[in-house]
């Protein structure tokens, strides 16, 4: 039945991503080739697992998400970060919401700068709800991420009561694998920009004795 509940999404297959410097964290979103989307009904929260390849859960910078509607009119589309929990790895605590406003007709990459969240957190689940069915995550057309790992499993408040249950972890028997195209930056150590910032001193040192 979950299979029925993902939809094609025809000729669309690129999306233009972005150019960044932020190191990435978690990367399943290859830019083309996309086939599916999963439209979870209208603010009902679909959540994919996101397993962090950075040791020690560095904050994070800004969530990437490619996005469809197929509606004719805008919707409004809000990220949920949750952090995971218990022996299991289900979704736990809430760590970060935000809202984008006014998504036309069509696939989108929803770029949401967070403020630092993250710190400690390994695995997470991140998603969205949508402000209208028939709009939704877009399923990335890897297997695998490149950068992190995702089981084949997803979660979505099918009751609508604002929180996933136990018995709302789902997906499509393996075809296609429930993994999204979800992209995660992260903040550069602080050991990192210490030496970016002593090689900027070393350059205007070198500069500053040219000048003599």
């Amino acid at each position: 039945m979950m299979k029925r509940a993902i939809a094609l999404l025809g000729v669309i297959s690129a999306l233009t991503l972005s150019a960044h410097a932020n190191i990435v964290d978690f990367d399943n979103d290859p830019g083309a080739g996309y086939q599916f989307y999963y439209p979870g009904g209208a603010n009902q929260i679909v959540l994919d697992d996101v397993g962090r390849s950075l040791p020690g859960g560095a904050l994070i910078k800004q969530i990437n998400i490619a996005f469809f509607n197929a509606n004719q009119t805008a919707v409004d589309a809000t990220l949920y970060v949750y952090d995971a929990t218990g022996a299991s790895g289900g979704v736990g605590n809430l760590l970060h919401t935000a809202t984008i406003q006014n998504i036309p007709n069509g696939l989108s990459q929803l770029q949401f700068g967070t403020p630092n969240i993250g710190g400690g957190q390994q695995n997470l689940w991140i998603g969205l709800a949508a402000s209208a069915a028939q709009a939704g995550m877009v399923l990335s057309p890897n297997p695998n991420p490149t950068v992190g790992t995702s089981q084949d499993v997803f979660a979505r408040d099918q009751n609508g009561n604002g929180s996933i249950d136990a018995n709302e972890y789902v997906y499509f028997g393996g075809n296609p694998v429930a993994n999204f195209a979800i992209e995660v930056l992260a903040v550069p150590e602080p050991a990192s920009m210490v030496a970016l910032g002593a090689g900027l001193a070393g350059l205007l040192g070198l500069r500053r004795r040219a000048r003599k």
